[in-house]
């Protein structure tokens, strides 16, 4: 991690998760961070990563790739795009560390874990080429943390663990020519720590580590003379976090790290004390409901339940949250929600709002609505998809006193009950909509046992899939994935939900033949989430949910595409506008001209018209994919 003084927003390249490296490139601005969906270098953990203030470029090198071992890759970021730099430099390592020495222009890098040989090197990089200063200094290590101290004009390493593994306690300073230990009492022992240099304030700011039996969480201050312990509060202990100066705004930004597991949260020093950063977004809630509005690109929600019914309206557009400060339907949980694409309005039905709803409502994206009309009695629990094939809002089940086994559509107009059989009579069941196959999927449920049948409505009779597939649950979450033409089911409780440990985190993939299990890193196990498919950024989006506690984290399923790249050139040109207006001329995406994929869809509602003409221009203006 490194800020970007030109750009005043901090970069975040890849790093260890749960499963293989991360590949993505992130950029926080003090207030939220947003993913920049930009070809990169190759997934990695444990690369260094300087900014070289005098070109506006952000050096990356080396790192662990993912059962490759070290890297010798040298990258840079200049705010829109990575290059790789094709030159000889330092040998492949990993958990190395390095610092920018504005004063002489260079990057400095020192040491780090190459094979099982803890290296002692010293490199600088000019922006053109690597050279090795054969000097003496630290030992060989890795896991230390350096940064420039510009105030004295020196390079300043501490810790790290050396070849026999011991943890290491000692400071030293690079001054272009010479290392020099400086003797000074200070931290304990540790490594894979990180640091960060405060301009502002003139010190050099060190937080956590660990010791080779424990995590650490302090904070201390190194000004040049001496070390001082500011603070043992904030950030829970941790190492393999990542630290840089935001220099705009005055503070030290940490992020995540890794303790009994990985860390997701943004922390920020501001000298004193430090700040949990929480990105502006929905507070903790389950019972919620979602839908994802193809015209506008962005998935509305609405509700759920605090410890109290809630009736906020927000809406998720390119990785932010918005609240729409609106009057409609008052606080409620367990309702359920569809997106019409015919009439582009987001519909809501029912839920638990003190007492059971029997209310429609309908979401523009400017007003809520309420439809006075007569239709199903009042319920909560109840499923509801969109059939675009027959542009109806199909709605089954739910619970009032009794489980309740009707199958309702509306049409925009009125509701009309479908009196056919169907599956048992349930609530807290999840349905999608498939769009290649023109069928609803129904899966779970409970309707006095737990309930673990498919079931598929085609618009005049339901038929079940004898299959096998997920265990029989309920307060799952389904969506179904436009791209891969899958529905996807996440979560749920699978029996009494007392003490936490029957909440799943399993994926499944239905494709109209077979379930199919994913293993994912996924969200914790959870219930009363909500899911949509995002056909924007094409990725499965996931709010909310409870275990022991209820959960304010959105996650999303599969690596977000470029959408307006057509000719996939990494690239939003006036090449793709071509592309799209080609689609554009033709309308639907079923005629001859469209490009096979019907790829200028970018909501994936089956037509090129104004909604995706929208978007293609919000991704043209950018001109690369960011």
């Amino acid at each position: 991690m490194a800020f970007d003084t030109a750009r005043g927003v901090t970069v975040l390249f890849g790093g260890l998760t749960s499963q293989p490296h991360a590949t993505d490139t992130w950029q926080w601005d003090g207030t939220c961070w947003k993913q920049l969906v930009v070809p990169a270098p190759t997934a990695r953990g444990a690369p260094a990563m300087a900014y070289d203030s005098a070109r506006s470029k952000t050096v990356l090198f080396g790192g662990n790739t993912w059962g490759l071992g070290g890297d010798a890759e040298t990258w840079e970021w200049n705010g829109t795009a990575w290059t790789q730099q094709l030159i000889v430099g330092p040998p492949p390592r990993q958990n190395h560390a390095m610092a920018y020495d504005s004063a002489r222009g260079v990057t400095v890098l020192f040491g780090g874990l190459s094979g099982t040989s803890r290296m002692s090197d010293t490199w600088e990089w000019d922006g053109i080429k690597w050279t090795q200063r054969i000097v003496a200094g630290p030992s060989g290590r890795n896991g230390h943390a350096m940064v420039y101290d510009s105030v004295r004009g020196v390079t300043v390493l501490f810790g790290g663990v050396d070849q026999q593994n011991t943890r290491l306690a000692d400071t030293w300073e690079w001054n272009g020519l010479t290392w020099k230990l400086r003797f000074a009492n200070g931290p304990s022992g540790r490594s894979h720590l990180s640091m960060a240099f405060d301009t502002g304030r003139g010190v050099s700011v060190l937080f956590g580590g660990y010791n080779g039996s424990a995590f650490n969480g302090e904070t201390w201050e190194w000004n040049g003379q001496s070390w001082s312990l500011r603070s043992a509060a904030g950030p829970a202990p941790r190492d393999d976090h990542v630290m840089t100066y935001d220099s705009i705004r005055g503070k030290t930004v940490l992020f995540g790290g890794h303790t009994n597991a990985d860390s997701d949260d943004t922390w920020e020093w501001n000298g004193t004390s430090w700040t949990r950063m929480v990105p502006p977004g929905p507070s903790p809630r389950d019972k919620l409901s979602m839908a994802f509005d193809t015209s506008r690109g962005v998935s509305v929600l609405f509700g759920g339940y605090t410890g109290t019914n809630n009736g906020e309206t927000w809406e998720w557009h390119n990785s932010e949250w918005t609240q729409r400060s609106v009057s409609g339907p008052s606080p409620r949980r367990y309702h359920s929600m569809a997106y019409d694409t015919a009439r582009r309005v987001t519909v809501l039905f029912g839920g638990l709002a003190g007492s059971e709803s029997g209310e429609t409502w309908e979401w523009n994206g400017t007003t809520w609505t309420q439809r006075l009309v007569s239709g199903p009695s009042p319920r909560y629990g109840q499923a509801m998809a969109f059939d675009s094939e027959r542009g109806v809002s199909v709605l089954f089940g739910g619970f009032a006193g009794t489980y309740n086994g009707e199958t309702w559509e509306w049409d925009g107009t009125t509701w009309t009950q479908r009196n056919v059989s169907g599956p048992s009579p349930r609530a807290y069941h999840a349905m999608s909509y498939d769009v290649a196959r023109k069928v609803i999927v129904l899966f779970g449920g409970y309707g006095g046992a737990y309930n673990g049948d498919t079931w598929e409505w085609n618009g005049a009779s339901w038929a079940q899939r004898s299959v096998s597939g997920p265990a029989p649950r309920r307060y799952h979450s389904m969506a179904y994935d436009t791209v891969r033409q899958v529905s996807v089911l996440f979560g749920g409780v699978a029996a009494l939900d007392t003490g936490g440990s029957a909440f799943n985190d399993e994926t499944w993939e239905w494709g109209g033949t077979q379930w199919k299990r994913l293993l994912l890193n996924a969200p914790s196990p959870r219930k009363e989430h909500a899911m949509v498919f995002d056909s924007l950024l094409r990725r499965a989006v996931v709010f909310g949910g409870s275990s022991i506690a209820r959960f304010g984290e959105t996650w999303w399923l599969g690596a977000p595409l470029c959408l307006a790249d057509l000719n996939g050139d990494g690239y939003v040109d006036d090449a793709d506008f071509s592309i799209f207006v080609l689609a554009y001329d033709s309308l639907e995406c079923a005629d001859p001209p469209t490009p096979v994929g019907c790829p200028a869809d970018l909501n994936s509602d089956n037509v090129v018209d104004d909604a995706d003409f929208v978007q293609f221009v919000e991704y043209y203006n950018a001109l690369v994919c960011s």
